[in-house]
């Protein structure tokens, strides 16, 4: 579980990018909207655009111009950042991050952001902090993304307790997010509750395809409830959907790949 966490926690990271870029639109001067518009703008959005792209060089000058022309543009801070993240600059990003979240403390993009960094250098509770500062903002476009975020930095930190209370007031708000609902069956994995590992993966497909993660954990699931028949049929649906994924490996590695050899 602890690869898988791993996995988890970059995919997490993706989405949290994800949830950056569509911040980035200005949304006029308002304290609780956190950002402001700036003559930088139209750098910014190009940066975001090349990142997009992976064109990181380019985009890093854009943003360099960006920040050239608005040094106090929160945005501006917050989406260099990503790009140092993504270059492996942490050093570079942390500083950025930090900017950010100074200049403007009602940007709860650039608060969920930092928050991810700081659980990345296992800073949990000041990355907990950061977390709760994005979620205090009502006009947040992504506080489900956050809470979920914050569940897995918590679990991340060994505090399990936490990490299912974060899960389940983002499930409250939407019962059908599937981001959350995979992270709670791993987490129900993780706490050897199989039953509810089944219940949270079916709620999972019922609004989302199965992915390589939660058909790997279905197989894992089904064999510590006992059911053949559903191992057999996650393993199948698994080589056959996704032969080129991290999970198939690790089948092809297991005991469960002996089930389906001719």
């Amino acid at each position: 579980m602890r690869d898988g966490m791993a996995r988890l926690l970059v995919l997490v990271m993706l989405l949290l990018l994800s949830a950056c870029q569509t911040q980035l639109t200005r949304e006029g001067s308002s304290n609780l909207r956190g950002v402001e518009k700036s003559p930088a703008d139209v750098y910014i959005s190009l940066g975001v655009e090349y990142m997009n792209r992976g064109m990181y060089d380019v985009a890093l000058e854009k943003l360099e111009k960006a920040l050239k022309i608005d040094r106090s543009s929160s945005n501006a801070h917050n989406v260099i950042a990503v790009l140092y993240d993504r270059l492996g600059e942490r050093a570079l990003a942390g500083e950025h991050y930090k900017k950010a979240v100074k200049l403007s403390p009602a940007n709860s993009g650039a608060q969920n952001n930092y928050a991810r960094y700081l659980c990345g250098i296992k800073k949990y509770d000041l990355a907990d902090k950061h977390f709760n500062k994005a979620l205090k903002n009502p006009l947040y476009k992504s506080p489900l993304l956050a809470l979920t975020n914050a569940g897995t930095c918590a679990w991340k930190s060994g505090n399990l307790d936490k990490a299912e209370a974060y899960y389940r007031t983002a499930l409250q708000r939407n019962k059908r997010y599937s981001v959350t609902l995979l992270q709670m069956a791993k987490l129900k994995f993780e706490q050897q509750n199989y039953l509810s590992v089944r219940a949270y993966l079916q709620r999972f497909k019922d609004v989302n395809k199965h992915t390589p993660a939660s058909l790997w954990l279905a197989v894992q699931a089904e064999d510590k409830l006992g059911d053949l028949g559903a191992v057999t049929s996650y393993v199948l649906q698994l080589k056959r959907l996704y032969p080129d994924s991290h999970e198939v490996a690790l089948l092809e590695k297991s005991r469960f790949n002996r089930l389906v050899q001719p």
